[in-house]
C-alpha cells in the first residue's frame, strides 16, 4: 500500500533528522497553499504518541508535519525513534479543518473532533472515542479538571485523516 504523501512527509522528516542531526528543509510546493492545524500521531510497538495544533503553527502543513513529526518521534522520551526502528513505526497525520465555536454540545453535529479551553489549557478529544457527544464532552471537562462554576470555551472540527 502507497503511503499518502504527508505521511510520507513526516516519515522523511524523521528520517532525514537522525542522519543529519538537521530539520528536512525541501518539500513539494503543493504543501504552501495549505495552512490547516495538523495533528502527528506516531505509534511504535504498544506505545502511540500526538502532537500537534488544530491551528497552523508554521507557514504552512509541510513545516509544521516535519517540526512536529521530529519533535515527537525523536524527542519525546515516550517514542525516541533510533534509525533502527523506522521499519516498526506507523505513522497518521490528522489535518485539522473547519474549526468553529460552538456554544453547547448540542451544536457538535457531524465533527470529529471538541477541544475544551479552560484557563488556556486545551484538551483535545475525538468523536470515535465515544458512545455520544455528551460522553465525549464530560470526558474532556474531566481531563480539564473543571469544577461546575468554572467558564470555559469549545470549538469543534473536522480531520482529514492521512494514513
Amino acid at each position: 500500500m502507497q503511503k499518502d504523501k504527508l505521511v510520507n512527509l513526516a516519515y522523511e522528516a524523521i528520517k532525514y533528522f537522525l542522519e543529519t542531526g538537521r530539520y528536512l528543509d525541501k518539500y513539494d510546493q503543493e504543501f504552501r497553499d495549505n495552512h490547516n492545524g495538523v495533528i502527528i500521531e506516531i505509534n511504535k510497538a504498544d506505545r502511540r504518541e500526538r502532537a500537534g495544533s488544530i491551528y497552523p503553527t508554521r507557514a504552512n502543513i509541510a513545516l509544521d508535519v516535519i517540526n512536529e513529526s521530529v519533535n515527537l518521534g525523536i524527542f519525546n522520551n515516550a517514542l525516541a525513534i533510533k534509525k533502527e526502528d523506522l521499519d516498526d513505526i506507523y505513522i497518521q497525520v490528522l489535518e485539522i479543518r473547519k474549526v468553529t465555536p460552538i456554544a453547547k454540545i448540542e451544536d457538535f453535529g457531524v465533527y470529529d473532533g471538541l477541544v475544551l479551553n479552560y484557563a488556556n489549557n486545551p484538551v483535545i478529544v475525538y468523536r470515535n472515542d465515544y458512545e455520544s457527544d455528551y460522553q465525549m464532552l464530560e470526558d474532556a471537562k474531566d481531563r480539564a479538571n473543571l469544577d461546575d462554576f468554572d467558564v470555559y470555551n469549545l470549538k469543534k472540527f473536522k480531520i482529514l485523516r492521512h494514513i
